[in-house]
């Protein structure tokens, strides 16, 4: 009881983070690589990266504990049309990956215990082992590396809405098509002549 009260007052080392965390943004503004290229500075400052960019959506990469912060410079930049967030526990994947990766690699140690002792045909098939041994234990490092990343770093996609303003043409014709139905000139003589 004395060690938990203890822990609790001297603060005990934080669980290690276990939920990935995502959000989808749609803002409606009126210059797309002005306001891409704001956000991609604050990002920068705030410790993240833009991971991809075209004209019709930016893909941002900030520290999870300044997703709120990018988010509301995002609210800033236009009006948001949309909004998702999402937040995925990935700890039991995160989990799977690391005992999978553990037991390849003990696997692995123990080939080479056999390889000491192997005549020359034994050799061979353990190298062949060996080489995919070694192949999935690289697959499983990456996922691994890819999961972290994902905790580490909340992805916010910025969709961008882009609306041009222009005034109206001139060419007689209206954009609402019931006006366009009407006799205009018959109808302006009549209101510009009483009788």
């Amino acid at each position: 009881m004395t060690a938990l009260l203890c822990a609790l007052l001297l603060g005990a080392p934080a669980a290690a983070p276990r939920t990935a965390v995502s959000a989808t943004m749609v803002v409606k503004v009126t210059d797309r690589t002005k306001t891409a290229d704001q956000l991609i500075d604050e990002v920068e400052k705030l410790g993240g990266y833009f991971a991809s960019r075209t004209d019709a959506e930016v893909v941002l990469k900030v520290p999870v504990a300044e997703a709120k912060r990018l988010m509301a410079l995002v609210e800033q930049a236009g009006k948001v049309i949309d909004r998702q967030f999402a937040a995925q526990d990935v700890g039991e994947r995160l989990e799977e990956l690391r005992t999978r990766l553990k037991s390849r690699q003990q696997v692995f140690e123990r080939y080479f215990a056999v390889l000491a002792g192997a005549n020359a045909q034994a050799v061979v098939e353990v190298e062949q082992a060996m080489t995919q041994l070694v192949q999935e234990i690289e697959s499983l490092k990456g996922a691994l590396r890819l999961l972290e990343h994902q905790l580490q770093l909340a992805q916010v996609v910025v969709r961008f809405e882009f609306r041009e303003r222009r005034p109206p043409e001139r060419s007689g014709s209206s954009s609402f098509a019931w006006l366009n139905t009407m006799n205009l000139v018959d109808l302006l003589r009549e209101f510009g002549h009483e009788e």
